[in-house]
C-alpha cells in the first residue's frame, strides 16, 4: 500500500516540503491575481511572460484561478501525509494520495504543454510549479505503482484521468476571463449630430485631454458621430487585433464611428517613462516617427501607410524599417517626408501622447488604449471582433443593425 512507504522519512518529509513549497507559491501568485497584479487583461507592454501566462486565457477554470486549484490539490496531497488522516482513511487514503498524484502530473503535462507548445512563452515560476507536480507525482506513484501493480492504482488513475479531463473541457468551452477593462464613465448615449467638418476640439478623459481633430490624424468617416482616441503601437499585436475590429465596426456602422490614432511606442528609444520590467518593442519608435512624418507630408496618404504598417511583419527589423521608409517616401515624396522627419511637431507629438499614456498606465499597464468621448477608456482588447462590436453598440446604444461580423475568438 502507498500508506507504508510513508513511513520512510525520507520520502515522507521529501513530500512534505515540496508539497508546502508548491502550495506557499500557489497561494501566493493566487493573491497576486485578486490584487490585480496579474490580470487577464490581453495587450502589450505587460512586465514579462510569467504576468501574461498567469492572466491568460489558461489562468482561469469557470472563474477559478488554476493556481487555487493547484494549492487544493497540494493541500491535500499534504494532508494525506499526516498520519492521524492515513489511520482515519486507511485504504481510501492510498486511492485519495494517488489521485492526488495523478492530477498533479498530469496538470504538469497538459500546462507545460500549453506553456511552450501553444503560448511559447517562459516562465519561471510556472515551470518551478509544474516541475514540483511532476516530482511530487513521482513519488507517490512510482513505488506505489510497484507494490500495487497496475490494479491497485486503477481507481486512482481513474478519478485522475476524469478530474483532468474536466479541467480541459472547462478550459476549452467554459467562459473565459476578461479579456479587457473599462474604467471611467458610465454608458453614453449615441450622438445624434455629425462631427462638424474642419477645426474641432473634442474632449476625453472628463476634459483632462482635449485635441484638436483636424490637426491630428484620422481613421474612419471624417464625419463621424462618435469619435475615438487609440493609444497604441505598430509593433504590438493585440494593437493589430484592434485594428481589425474597427474595421468590423465601420463594415457594420458606416459612418458613425471615428478614430485618432496616438502611437506611443514601447521603446525607450523614445519613451522615456516605460516601466523598468515592460521589454523594448524592436523597431517601434521608427514606425511611429515615419507614421506621423507621412501625416504631416501628406495627409490623405496617412490611411493607406498606417494600414500598410499593421500590416508590415514582425519584428521591426532594420531592413523592414528600411522598406516601410522607402514605402512612405514613395506615398509623399523623399523630399516632403525627409523635411517631415525633421519638423519638431513629430517628436512633440510623440511627448506629448507618453505623458496621456503614462498616466493611464496607473489603471492598467497594457496597450492598446481606447478613450471614449467626454470620459470612459477601454484597456486591452476583446476576445474577438463580435464582442467589441457588442461592447460598442451597448456602450453608445446603437440598436440598428447591419451585418453580423465573424464571431470566431482569436
Amino acid at each position: 500500500m502507498i500508506s507504508r512507504l510513508l513511513d520512510r522519512p525520507l520520502y515522507r518529509w521529501s513530500l512534505r516540503l515540496l508539497s508546502f513549497s508548491a502550495l506557499a507559491v500557489c497561494l501566493w501568485l493566487w493573491s497576486r491575481k485578486l490584487s490585480g497584479e496579474i490580470s487577464s487583461l490581453v495587450g502589450c507592454g505587460g512586465e514579462g511572460g510569467c504576468s501574461q501566462v498567469m492572466g491568460g486565457r489558461w489562468s482561469e477554470w469557470f472563474h477559478l484561478p488554476v493556481t487555487l486549484l493547484a494549492a487544493l490539490v497540494h493541500a491535500a496531497a499534504l494532508c494525506l501525509t499526516l498520519p492521524s488522516v492515513r489511520r482515519r482513511l486507511g485504504a481510501w487514503g492510498d486511492v485519495a494520495l494517488a489521485t492526488a498524484g495523478v492530477l498533479l502530473g498530469g496538470a504538469a503535462v497538459y500546462f507545460l504543454t500549453i506553456l511552450y507548445a501553444v503560448e511559447h512563452r517562459h516562465c519561471p515560476w510556472c515551470l518551478g510549479l509544474h516541475l514540483a507536480g511532476l516530482v511530487v507525482a513521482g513519488l507517490i506513484l512510482r513505488d506505489g505503482w510497484r507494490q500495487s501493480g497496475p490494479g491497485g492504482l486503477k481507481a486512482a488513475l481513474l478519478a485522475g484521468g476524469l478530474g483532468l479531463a474536466t479541467l480541459a473541457a472547462g478550459q476549452a468551452w467554459g467562459p473565459r476571463p476578461a479579456t479587457y477593462l473599462l474604467t471611467g464613465g458610465a454608458t453614453a448615449p449615441e450622438p445624434t449630430a455629425p462631427a462638424a467638418v474642419g477645426p474641432q476640439e473634442l474632449s476625453f478623459l472628463e476634459g483632462k485631454l482635449k485635441l484638436d481633430a483636424a490637426a491630428l490624424p484620422r481613421l474612419g468617416s471624417l464625419t463621424a458621430r462618435i469619435v475615438l482616441v487609440e493609444f497604441f503601437d505598430y509593433t504590438c499585436s493585440s494593437c493589430r487585433n484592434l485594428a481589425a475590429d474597427f474595421k468590423e465596426l465601420n463594415a457594420k456602422w458606416p459612418g458613425t464611428f471615428g478614430m485618432i490614432p496616438l502611437p506611443a511606442p514601447l521603446n525607450r528609444a523614445c519613451n522615456p517613462g516605460l516601466k523598468p520590467k515592460v521589454p523594448d518593442h524592436l523597431g517601434a519608435c521608427d514606425l511611429a516617427k515615419l507614421a506621423l512624418a507621412l501625416w504631416k507630408a501628406k495627409p490623405s496618404a496617412f490611411v493607406e501607410f498606417h494600414e500598410y504598417l499593421l500590416a508590415s511583419p514582425l519584428p521591426a527589423t532594420p531592413e523592414r524599417i528600411a522598406e516601410a521608409r522607402r514605402r512612405a517616401a514613395e506615398l509623399a515624396g523623399e523630399g516632403a517626408l525627409a523635411a517631415a522627419l525633421q519638423d519638431p511637431w513629430v517628436g512633440q507629438r510623440l511627448a506629448e501622447n507618453f505623458v496621456v499614456f503614462g498616466q493611464l498606465t496607473s489603471q492598467s499597464i497594457v496597450m492598446p488604449k481606447l478613450l471614449f468621448p467626454t470620459s470612459g477608456v477601454m484597456h486591452g482588447t476583446a476576445p474577438s471582433a463580435a464582442q467589441f462590436i457588442k461592447l460598442m453598440e451597448d456602450r453608445f446604444q446603437l440598436r440598428a443593425g447591419g451585418a453580423a461580423p465573424a464571431k470566431e475568438p482569436r
